[in-house]
C-alpha cells in the first residue's frame, strides 16, 4: 500500500512539472531582480506574475511597497530580490537502508454468548369457591346476614285482637203536645184579642168584604163580615 501512494505521487509531481517549469521560472525572476514566491502556484497572485514580483522590470516595483504580492507576504518586510543560486534544485541526501520490523498482531475473536432471558406468564385457570347464603322463608320474617351464616334472626310476629269502640248516636224524637187557652166572643165565636171591631167598622165605609182573618174577599163563604155585619154561609 505503501509503494503505491509513493508511486502516485511521483506520476503526480511528473504531471505538475510538465505544466511549470518551476527552476526556469525561478531563474527568470532572478534575472529580472525580481523577487521569486516560490514554487507553489497557490501562492502566486496577480501582481506577482508566474510567481515572481517585480522590482525594476519594465518600471514596476512591487518589491516592498507594503503590499502583499505573494500571498503569504514573503516579499515585504525587507525582503532581497531572488539570487540564481536560490533556484538551483537541493542536494540529494544520502538515504541509509532502514529495517522495519513488522509485529505480527494477533487478533482473537472471542465469542461472546448473549443470554436473553424470556419470561413466560402461564395463565392458568382457578377455580374460586364462593359463598353464597341462601335465604330461607319461614312462615315468619327471616333476617339472614351474609357476615354470619350461623347466626338466624326470627322475628315472631304476635297477632293481638284489637278492638275498637265506636260512638254511635242515637237520635231520640218526642213528640211534644202544647195547648194554648185562647178566650172567644160567645156572641160571636171570634178570639176576644182579634181586631173584629175594626174590620165591622172598616167594612162600613167602603162596603168590601172580608173573612175573618182581615183579608179581602169576593165569594161570600164561611164566616165573613159585610157592611158592619157577621154573617155564616154554610
Amino acid at each position: 500500500m505503501k509503494n503505491i501512494l509513493k508511486l502516485l505521487l511521483v506520476i503526480s509531481s511528473f504531471a505538475y512539472s510538465q505544466v511549470y517549469d518551476f527552476q526556469q521560472l525561478c531563474l527568470d525572476c532572478a534575472e529580472q531582480n525580481g523577487f521569486y514566491c516560490g514554487d507553489d502556484p497557490a501562492n502566486w497572485t496577480q501582481y506577482s506574475p508566474n510567481g515572481c514580483v517585480p522590482n525594476g522590470y519594465e518600471d514596476l516595483f512591487y518589491l516592498n511597497d507594503g503590499w502583499e504580492d505573494c500571498a503569504d507576504g514573503s516579499d515585504e518586510e525587507g525582503a532581497e530580490p531572488t539570487s540564481p543560486d536560490a533556484c538551483l534544485p537541493p542536494e540529494p541526501f544520502e538515504c541509509d537502508t532502514v529495517f522495519i520490523t513488522l509485529t505480527e498482531l494477533e487478533f482473537i475473536f472471542d465469542t461472546i454468548i448473549e443470554t436473553e432471558y424470556v419470561y413466560n406468564i402461564v395463565l392458568d385457570t382457578v377455580e374460586i369457591e364462593t359463598l353464597v347464603p341462601e335465604y330461607i322463608y319461614i312462615t315468619d320474617t327471616v333476617f339472614v346476614y351474609e357476615d354470619v351464616l350461623d347466626t338466624l334472626f326470627v322475628d315472631v310476629v304476635e297477632y293481638v285482637d284489637v278492638i275498637v269502640y265506636d260512638t254511635v248516636v242515637e237520635i231520640e224524637y218526642v213528640e211534644f203536645i202544647e195547648y194554648i187557652t185562647e178566650y172567644v166572643d160567645c156572641d160571636t165565636g171570634l178570639p176576644c184579642n182579634s181586631s173584629i171591631d175594626e174590620l165591622l167598622d172598616k167594612s162600613k165605609q167602603n162596603s168590601v168584604i172580608y173573612n175573618i182573618n182581615g183579608q179581602a174577599i169576593k165569594v161570600r163563604q164561611g164566616l165573613y163580615i159585610e157592611n158592619g155585619k157577621i154573617y155564616n154561609k154554610k
